[in-house]
Formats: C-alpha cells, structure tokens, sequence
C-alpha cells in the first residue's frame, strides 16, 4: 500500500482535501513488519503509527518480563499521539500480530502538520475520546472479580447484537495468551474457563470463532 493509501484509510485525516492529503502523505515514513516484529519500544523517537493494514498489540513489561498487554490497534486505528505532546515513552511496546502496514509520523513532522492544519488537533482529541472510552472497558472488566464473569463481559463487548437472539458468532482478536494478558489472569484459566463454558451448552468454540448461543446470554443476563 503506498503511503496516500495510508493517508486515506485513517480518520485522523480524513476531514483534508485530497490535495491537503498528498501534502501530508510526504510528512509520513510507510514501513511493513511482520508478525512478531517491534514496532516501537521506549528506546525509539516519539512517533505516532497508524496502522494502514493488519494489527499492532500495546503492551509493558513487568519487571519479570511478563507482558501485559493494553490494547490491540486494529486498521485504520493509531497509538503514540500522547508522544507527540511532549509525553516520554518510558514502558510501552508495539508489536505486529500478523503482517502489518504502518505509516509513522515522527514528532518535528507532526509539527510542522499542526502549523498546517491546525484542524487536526481538534481531529485527534474527538478520537482520543474514543479510545479512552476503550481504555475504560478494560478497567472495567479488571474491576470483576471472577474470571468467568469477566471472560463473558468481554465476550458481550465484542458482541454486535444490541438484542438478544438465539446466537452469534464473535471472533477473538488475538491469541489465548493475549487475551489472558489483557484480562489479568493465565493462559491455562482462560482455556479452562472456555471448556467449561462449552461444556456447560453456553458456546462453541472453534479456534477464534466463538458462537454465543442463548443459554450463554441467559445465563449471564447480562451481569
């Protein structure tokens, strides 16, 4: 994907005329990393990357070296924009999930973007807006104490339904051992909390795919 492509995939500027776009497009450093690759780490330059195509998991390490993951950024979506505004990176990472196209944007070129458009301050805000509403699912979900409540809560986030049906299918985003990082508990409880909802007639599991059936929103209704 050349480096427009990336310009016009991302909301961040999607309110630029096209010429406005192609001016920005050479402000932007387009890179493609493949699964497992670092992104960006607490040594780099602060930048803000957006992800044109593919994924990028957020995530620290504790001391021990254990990650804890933070978000997932998925197409269209960007991390970093708080670097720009002068805060420092002192613990987070961003790493590919599969082969994933990013357009970087380094601070003296965001910049010299604002004293162009200044419009896209306003721009950034609404959509920090929304990421902070992401941010705040997650404590919520760390703020349950049982794991199988919180391995269902999460499951209703991802759901599209704004009605109960007979069933759904969802797809998780990232892998167990993500998914257990990004709701504080291990790998293992994850996979045994998934049997047991399985078992119990409430899903059906199928690698990522899950299929929600009713008995799994009757059971929870919802908490």
């Amino acid at each position: 994907m050349t480096k427009i492509g990336c310009v016009h995939r991302v909301p961040l500027f999607n309110n630029l005329a096209c010429d406005e776009r192609s001016e920005v497009q050479e402000l932007l450093y387009h890179k493609t990393f493949q699964k497992g690759e670092i992104i960006f780490s607490p040594d780099d330059p602060e930048q803000l990357s957006i992800v044109s195509a593919g994924a990028m998991k957020i995530y620290k390490l504790s001391k021990t070296g254990k990650e804890q993951l933070i978000r997932i950024v998925n197409e269209g979506e960007y991390d970093g924009e708080n670097y720009l505004f002068g805060l420092s990176n002192d613990s987070l990472y961003g790493e590919a999930i599969k082969e994933t196209k990013v357009c970087i944007l380094y601070k003296s070129d965001f910049n010299k973007l604002i004293n162009l458009y200044p419009q896209l301050s306003c721009k950034l805000l609404q959509l920090n807006a929304y990421k902070s509403l992401e941010v705040e699912k997650q404590l919520q979900l760390l703020a349950i104490d049982s794991i199988e409540a919180r391995l269902a809560t999460y499951f209703s986030q991802l759901s599209l339904l704004s009605e109960v049906m007979t069933e759904e299918t969802i797809t998780i985003p990232v892998s167990l051992k993500e998914l257990a990082s990004y709701l504080a508990t291990s790998p293992e409880t994850i996979s045994r909390k998934l049997r047991a909802f399985q078992e119990g007639g409430l899903i059906n599991r199928k690698g990522k795919k899950i299929i929600l059936f009713r008995s799994f929103w009757n059971k929870f209704d919802f908490l």
